[in-house]
């Protein structure tokens, strides 16, 4: 089976692909104090790689959401629910977790299926 790496660099790659499942983790480019904000930045970034690689986000089959703020729970799930396709959320789990930048109130992990 053929391994398709998205943007690779260095370090890591965007995202990975194989076996027509897609591998990601999203962070936030709006790196607002808001979790809210934060957390709808990060669920458009999955919406443009999963574009990218022939998905959608009814094709997310696994997410999870590390939160550094266990406070800001509430806020994470209202842009969560406003986002999530209704009828075909993923199994899902939210992590309390110390991200590695500071700035950063939550990252997303996501696996999906590419498009038939």
């Amino acid at each position: 089976m053929t391994i398709t790496r998205i943007d690779p660099a260095e370090r890591w790659s965007e995202a990975v692909i194989h076996n027509n499942v897609i591998y990601y983790t999203s962070v936030p480019t709006d790196l607002s104090d808001d979790a809210y904000l934060q957390t709808k930045s990060a669920l458009a970034e999955i919406d443009q790689i999963l574009a990218r690689a022939n998905s959608d986000k009814t094709r997310i089959l696994d997410a999870t959401l590390f939160l550094v703020n266990k406070s800001d729970f509430s806020a994470m799930n209202r842009a969560w629910d406003e986002w999530v396709a209704k009828g075909k959320a993923p199994v899902r789990c939210t992590v309390n977790a110390g991200l590695m930048k500071q700035e950063y109130l939550v990252e997303i992990k996501i696996i999906a299926a590419v498009n038939p």
